[in-house]
């Protein structure tokens, strides 16, 4: 099959519908299929990934909103690129941000997927908002997926739509592969790691004055904080003014150096508030055997054993969130118990098994 599949954000910068369409696509191509990606502007120079359309990020609710067109010139090269590439499949994520999936589907006669990664940032527009607007997708795709039981929830309100759930995957030869940890926390300190986009939906601040909680009962333990984001300068605020000791800002990290750091870490913190329609983060860090504590929003419990949800707290309990935080440090014996279930629940979510679910709803399409 020839496949394109469409990001509508800004493929330079990291983050999980990214990671996702890399892995699917990588995937796909070893089973021989061509894939080819499309997103806008600015161009990241790798192989097989094309651009089209400016790009704008918008700050709205606590995360990120990118806002793309294909204008003049490059709308005229898009539609041509689609007539020329005259993919079988065009498979789009989170296709309602605007506007460039709908100008590809507009040009396209190719069959359509959609994804769909997100979850609602309020429940006036999960409940309203959200399933207006799926109704309105769903009438432009042939097939639909959601990445979870809790994200599908919010779309199908208004519409019997069958809807495919197939969970984000991960590259488990990855993070079976040798991988050192980072020398210099290995000095017998108890080192907490908070990994992604520093905006307020991640719950950055939860960790913080967890962590200033821990540190004036224990001294040997440590925060690593690795990702960029609007709220540095809150955290970095936040630390000078408490003048806490052994915090960590390391700010982006590569792919390489975020598995040293779950490898090199004693407990991996994710403190997300809200926002998340599946804990992928939660799965790279059970994959790399790392023990996790955090809130219990509702993408993360799609994943968590009903042993690891003990120590995930109600979102903004951070007396919860600190004590759970204490007892896994207190006890290595449970620390061990889920690492040990971790590594079963993540051999669930192998590419190779979901890349086969996807592939198969392709092929039905195509049958028709």
């Amino acid at each position: 099959m020839k496949i394109a599949q469409v990001c509508p954000y800004d493929f330079s910068r990291p983050g999980g519908v990214k990671n996702h369409i890399e892995s699917l696509s990588r995937h796909l191509r070893m089973g021989g299929h061509e894939v080819k990606i499309i997103t806008p502007f600015p161009d990241t120079n790798q192989p097989g990934v094309y651009h089209f359309g400016s790009n704008r990020s918008l700050n709205i609710g606590g995360t990120k909103i990118d806002v793309n067109i294909a204008l003049g010139k490059e709308r005229k090269q898009l539609k041509q690129f689609l007539k020329t590439e005259n993919f079988d499949i065009i498979h789009f994520h989170t296709f309602w941000n605007p506007a460039l999936p709908l100008q590809i589907r507009r040009f396209s006669n190719a069959k359509h997927v959609a994804t769909f990664h997100d979850t609602p940032k309020n429940q006036f527009i999960g409940k309203n908002i959200m399933p207006i607007a799926a109704k309105g997708v769903f009438a432009l795709m042939d097939a639909i997926i959601s990445v979870s039981e809790t994200q599908a929830a919010y779309i199908n309100r208004f519409s019997k739509r069958e809807i495919s759930i197939i969970p984000n995957g991960i590259d488990l030869e990855e993070y079976q592969k040798p991988v050192d940890p980072i020398e210099k926390y290995l000095d017998g300190k108890f080192n907490l790691l908070f990994l992604g986009r520093l905006e307020e939906r991640k719950g950055l601040i939860y960790a913080l004055k967890s962590f200033h909680a821990i540190k004036q009962q224990n001294d040997e333990v440590r925060l690593i904080i690795a990702g960029d984001g609007d709220e540095r300068q809150m955290a970095e605020d936040y630390i000078n003014q408490y003048q806490l000791k052994d915090v960590e800002m390391l700010g982006f990290v590569p792919e390489e150096e975020k598995l040293r750091l779950l490898r090199t870490c004693d407990l991996y913190v994710a403190p997300a508030l809200f926002g998340e329609s599946f804990g992928i983060v939660l799965l790279e860090a059970m994959a790399m055997g790392t023990p996790i504590a955090g809130f219990a929003n509702q993408g993360y419990l799609n994943v968590l054993s009903e042993e690891q949800k003990v120590y995930f707290a109600p979102p903004k309990d951070l007396d919860g969130l600190t004590q759970n935080i204490i007892k896994l440090m207190e006890s290595k014996e449970q620390r061990t118990s889920l690492s040990n279930k971790g590594h079963e629940i993540v051999k669930t979510y192998d590419w190779n098994i979901h890349t086969k679910k996807i592939a198969k709803i392709y092929h039905q399409l195509l049958d028709q």
